[in-house]
């Protein structure tokens, strides 16, 4: 049944009038495209800029390791200032607060941690809000369609049949606000596991390196 309705939408055009879809709540589909590229341009630059070789470096982390074993602690210092990824700024954080006990080096670290990965975490915030903000916009503009079709409905044929059309031309809003929930959901439930996998990874190459410090 579905795939009957769909091949008679596809071979006639005439049912699915876009421009007139789209002119019914411009603003609204103007919001919504505005959301869905924002979610995937968000969505690509984290897939893109948060990677293990990227805030982990694997030559860093090993020349680092060797610094601290020898505790080389002052050349592993300017290591890290030299090398800008979350790794670095771990390890220079537990170097500088090393001197305060291994508890305060510990905390100092975590704090570090959590300033460093915020901005990750915030970027997860917009998408989530993309989620949830879409699906209302969508039906509101389905809400403010219907509204009018009835408001300026007559008791004629040809203003009944207008207000079916009006009606399902309202529909739009909704389902355009459904997808871009949905991509975004998916967006963010990809993008989180990444970003828990690379923290977790940097947390317990950190870890380790706070054992060669405390030494």
């Amino acid at each position: 049944m579905h795939m009957h309705a769909m091949i008679l939408l596809l071979s006639n055009p005439q049912l699915l009038d876009l421009k007139k879809i789209f002119g019914s709540a411009p603003i609204i589909y103007l919001l919504l495209l505005a959301m869905s590229i924002a979610s995937i341009s968000i969505w690509l630059y984290s897939l893109f800029t948060f990677r293990p070789k990227d805030i982990m470096p694997e030559s860093f982390r090993k020349e680092l390791k060797t610094l601290l074993e020898t505790q080389a602690y002052d050349q592993a210092q300017k290591l890290c200032q030299s090398k800008e990824n979350l790794l670095s700024s771990l390890v220079r954080t537990g170097l500088t607060s090393r001197a305060l006990g291994p508890q305060m080096m510990v905390d100092a670290m975590k704090y570090e941690g959590k300033r460093a990965s915020t901005p990750f975490w915030q970027r997860l915030a917009l998408l989530n809000d993309i989620v949830i903000v879409a699906p209302m916009l969508g039906l509101l503009g389905t809400v403010i369609g219907m509204f009018y079709a009835f408001y300026d409905v007559n008791r004629s044929i040809e203003s009944i049949n207008a207000l079916f059309d009006g009606l399902g031309i309202a529909v739009g809003t909704t389902v355009s606000g459904l997808i871009v929930a949905i991509l975004s959901m998916i967006f963010h439930a990809t993008l989180k596991y990444r970003i828990v996998h690379a923290l977790n990874l940097v947390e317990n190459e950190a870890l380790q390196m706070t054992i060669l410090i405390r030494r």
